[in-house]
């Protein structure tokens, strides 16, 4: 009997390591399908601009902008970024913000409705925090040490 009883408590303690070690559906799905996938990606692209567009802190930075075309390209390099196995249809960061003297503040405040826009439509903070981290390094790109009218201004 005490036999039957640790050969039981055997195989129930390897069942549980089994269970455990197996992959988490988490861990099996990409960062696009934590977003949402398609529509995910364009709502929370669709929701950034418009946040970013009626913020004074944001606003100068997206006022003459094809706002159907920025999002559309903005919607393609998220899905790229987050392995969605879009293609990304504009030009590189630094081609497309050249001249455009976004500053710091700017960008912070865009990277704060970011924050936002995922925290509304319910993306987990590891999610969040991944795209956060492959949209970082586009910074160096994006923001200028001086605007164009400072720069040229003697």
């Amino acid at each position: 009997m005490d036999q039957s009883k640790s050969c039981k408590t055997f195989l129930y303690c390897l069942s549980i390591a089994l269970l455990l070690s197996l992959p988490t559906a988490q861990a099996q799905t990409t960062l696009y399908q934590q977003l949402g996938a398609s529509a995910g990606v364009q709502a929370i692209t669709a929701d950034l601009i418009k946040a970013a567009r009626t913020d004074p802190k944001t606003s100068r930075s997206f006022a003459k902008i094809n706002e159907p075309r920025l999002i559309k390209l903005l919607a393609q390099q998220i899905c790229l970024l987050s392995d969605g196995g879009c293609v990304y249809e504009g030009e590189n960061m630094k081609v497309t913000h050249a001249g455009m003297g976004i500053t710091e503040a700017e960008f912070a405040g865009l990277v704060e409705h970011l924050r936002e826009v995922l925290d509304q439509r319910g993306i987990s903070t590891g999610a969040k925090n991944e795209l956060l981290k492959r949209l970082a390094p586009m910074k160096r790109d994006i923001v200028e040490t001086t605007k164009p009218e400072a720069a040229t201004t003697q």
